[in-house]
């Protein structure tokens, strides 16, 4: 579990424990962390990050950076900063020891959904290991559109030429509308009782926490439902709006969430928020 308090940062005590725990019946090889964060919309800070690999290098784990979402940054004060960067950045022998892989993915950034085109960059892995990656998946390609696309962003115009200032404005307006959703969601979401939401810095989704009343509780029970799943279910069948379920993607006990995406327009954005905190606050009446 990430601290949410903390702003979802990944605490290093409870992944030692998940560790001690694993190691009774398996031997952990890998620690997968996702960065920006989804569905909770969190940026790890460069500390947590420098935390993260201390804790790989300590524990003998190859690190995997999931960082496809780091197009899609919601605070201009805070750039996004790589695994990569900040491992090179502590210096030896950290950055000559830990193995890291990083990816990166079109359609979660600049290219939007079904350019599904992208790539994973090994650093610090045993040369015997690289020349497995030589021959797999070379029978596997990405759409035309997609490699063109992904050679654009390896590769941007220079400033020299057409598209360059194209290509910044798209990118410029993708970051510009995210962070003005971004604001929307903390704006009328901190405005609702019984709905937090912590600060959002980047990633596609929001991940607020919602009270759930106890008679509600009782009877997702009985229906068998977790009961976020009971509460989205409800919300699906009053207004059409489909929210994640907080448990689908695991939650601490006795706290729930729903996942809800900052993608939409933001006219639409603004009427599902509307819609959803009217119906909390009739949920929360409604089985008080």
């Amino acid at each position: 579990p990430l601290a949410e308090e903390q702003g979802w940062a990944v605490a290093g005590g409870a992944v030692r424990q998940v560790l001690r725990w694993a190691r009774a019946r398996c031997h952990p090889k890998v620690l997968c962390v996702v960065n920006p964060g989804d569905p909770t919309g969190h940026m790890l800070s460069r500390q947590n990050m420098e935390d993260v690999i201390r804790l790989a290098a300590e524990e003998n784990l190859l690190l995997l950076a999931d960082e496809v979402l780091q197009d899609n940054v919601a605070t201009p004060g805070r750039p996004f900063l790589s695994f990569k960067r900040v491992l090179w950045e502590m210096g030896a022998p950290l950055s000559s020891t830990v193995q890291l892989v990083s990816f990166y993915s079109l359609s979660k950034g600049i290219g939007g959904g079904g350019f599904r085109a992208g790539f994973f960059e090994l650093v610090n892995i045993d040369p015997s290991v690289l020349k497995c990656f030589y021959t797999w998946g070379l029978s596997v390609y990405p759409p035309i559109l997609g490699q063109v696309m992904l050679e654009t962003a390896m590769e941007p115009p220079l400033p020299n030429e057409t598209s360059c200032v194209a290509v910044e404005e798209h990118r410029q307006g993708l970051r510009r509308d995210l962070a003005h959703n971004a604001r929307l969601v903390q704006e009328l979401l901190g405005r609702a009782p019984g709905i937090r939401c912590q600060p959002l810095h980047g990633g596609a989704r929001a991940f607020p926490r919602i009270q759930l009343p106890p008679r509600a509780l009782r009877q997702a029970r009985e229906l068998g439902l977790e009961p976020d799943v009971f509460f989205c279910q409800k919300l699906l069948e009053a207004t059409g709006i489909v929210l994640a379920p907080g448990s689908v993607f695991g939650q601490p006990e006795g706290t729930h969430h729903v996942g809800l995406s900052l993608l939409l327009p933001a006219k639409a954005l603004e009427r599902v928020l509307l819609t959803l905190t009217g119906f909390h606050a009739a949920f929360l009446r409604d089985f008080s």
